[in-house]
């Protein structure tokens, strides 16, 4: 391993309170130049206070601590950081790859728009190739509207075509540029099955929850609209869902001093395979058919 390679979270992309222009750090760009090809990019996003930084520590790092994490009801995390040493993995062609951590800003804190979390979310689409969506409890409407921001993504990215406008953009072009997509359901405590009785799994309940709802209202057609980008921006989508770390409430507010011998066991096998799934199988960032480099 590289011995310049640091343990900790560096700021990668921050907002100058001056010039309210985004940054991009220099640590973080001397760390980038470093890491050699192949690399595959995990970003993580999702609501603010909902445990992202956890999960990129538990389920990504395999530690404790590591991205900032906190008890309180305010955001650990400003704009974009990335985890300081490459993690090592493969693709599913077994070939190694080197792979970066992104940790995002939470979506909706109170200090900031909706126009700073889109951007915020799109970066974080960008530079991805495995993209986490992190939310708690289950797929509902309510979690659905939560990735609403899908609905403004074309506004802040540009593609170049050589013959149509940015307004005849098919959205199924977007989808050679965007990540495979996973969705994390957090303290999922429901019983995965149809409307018969009958046992599914976690990617058909994800599916399940995207089809399309039934009613012409303007209310259902935004409803709708949401699915039908979230579908065809991740044409590769899995979900996975994880039950509550522990029970006891206060050990809940100090989850990053646990260790796993503190966690349900049940959930710490659904961390380690959720790990499994994605180190071992991760897609390599590639613009034009070619793998990249940091």
């Amino acid at each position: 391993m590289n011995g310049s390679y640091k343990e900790k979270a560096i700021p990668m992309i921050s907002v100058d309170p001056n010039t309210g222009k985004y940054v991009f750090e220099e640590e973080a760009i001397q760390f980038l130049r470093s890491v050699p090809g192949p690399i595959g990019v995990i970003s993580v996003a999702g609501l603010y206070r909902t445990g992202k930084s956890y999960l990129l520590n538990r389920m990504l790092l395999n530690r404790s601590n590591g991205f900032g994490v906190g008890p309180t009801v305010n955001p650990c995390t400003k704009g974009l950081w990335c985890w300081g040493t490459p993690l090592k993995g493969q693709t599913s062609e077994g070939e190694p790859i080197n792979i970066i951590v992104i940790d995002t800003e939470g979506i909706g804190a109170l200090d900031e728009d909706q126009t700073h979390d889109t951007r915020i979310f799109t970066l974080a689409i960008l530079a991805s190739s495995c993209f986490i969506y992190n939310s708690v409890g289950s797929i509902d409407e309510t979690a659905i509207q939560s990735l609403s921001l899908v609905v403004n993504l074309t506004k802040h990215i540009h593609l170049k075509t050589q013959s149509k406008s940015e307004e005849e953009t098919d959205p199924d072009e977007f989808a050679n540029f965007f990540p495979s997509f996973y969705w994390v359901v957090r303290d999922f405590a429901l019983q995965l099955i149809d409307s018969g009785g009958d046992a599914i799994n976690s990617k058909e309940y994800l599916e399940k929850a995207l089809a399309p709802q039934k009613g012409f209202t303007d209310d259902v057609e935004e409803k709708n609209r949401i699915r039908r980008l979230l579908t065809t921006f991740f044409k590769e989508r899995e979900c996975f869902t994880l039950i509550r770390p522990c029970l006891d409430e206060e050990k809940l507010r100090v989850l990053d001093k646990l260790s796993f011998d503190d966690l349900r066991a049940e959930f710490v096998e659904q961390v380690m395979n959720f790990r499994k799934r994605v180190v071992n199988r991760m897609k390599p960032k590639m613009i034009n058919n070619k793998k990249l480099s940091g």
